[in-house]
């Protein structure tokens, strides 16, 4: 399990890159005169990674955090605080007309999950995060804080990672990812994830 973790809400303000051993867009998030950082990943050195923009997401399944104040929120690891799941928040899954039912009972008993990943072969997820929160009204980065000053990282899932050394961080209900509230009034999210992931998940998180 992660030590923390949360959600930062605010407005977003710009932006700069960073090109560590994983690749960053560092957000900077203005929350009520403070300014937040978040390094969400958007590529890594051996190309594993894969993220996706969901756009047009249901409203009403975000209003747990949509209430809340532009600031830092621990969010409890459960389906009710508001935390994200990549294969088990019901607004990240994208069923259609009246197979939402069917597709809900197939991602409940095998987190099949019917989201596309595309993946990273260059800047792609860095632009398409930018493309998203700009013009935005509000941001919603959700991670895990950072020790020193303001922020959150981790941005990104953060379960089924295969046995070695991230493993032990793995667990449900507390992925990283970016929502995005946008001008026109629809909400949108951006996630991302390393090849090496699945979403087929046991109860802590480890794969299946």
């Amino acid at each position: 399990m992660l030590p923390d973790y949360g959600v930062v809400v605010g407005d977003f303000v710009n932006y700069t890159t960073e090109q560590g051993q994983w690749f960053h867009v560092d957000m900077n998030i203005n929350a009520g005169g403070t300014t937040y950082q978040a390094a969400v990943d958007v590529n890594e050195q051996n190309g594993l990674f894969q993220y996706q923009v969901l756009d047009n997401l249901d409203l009403s399944l975000f209003t747990a955090v949509s209430a809340l104040a532009d600031g830092w929120h621990h969010l409890d690891s459960n389906a009710s605080s508001g935390a994200m799941d990549y294969a088990r928040s019901p607004i990240l899954q994208r069923p259609l007309g009246c197979l939402s039912l069917l597709w809900a009972v197939i991602n409940a008993i095998f987190k099949s999950n019917i989201q596309t990943w595309t993946n990273v072969t260059g800047n792609e997820a860095g632009e398409a995060l930018v493309a998203m929160v700009t013009g935005s009204r509000k941001v919603y980065a959700f991670g895990a804080p950072y020790t020193t000053g303001k922020g959150v990282h981790d941005v990104h899932c953060n379960q089924g990672d295969p046995p070695g050394p991230h493993q032990a961080d793995d667990g449900i209900w507390q992925d990283g990812c970016v929502f995005a509230l946008k001008g026109d009034g629809t909400l949108s999210a951006y996630l991302g994830k390393f090849s090496t992931q699945t979403l087929n998940t046991n109860n802590n998180g480890l794969p299946a």
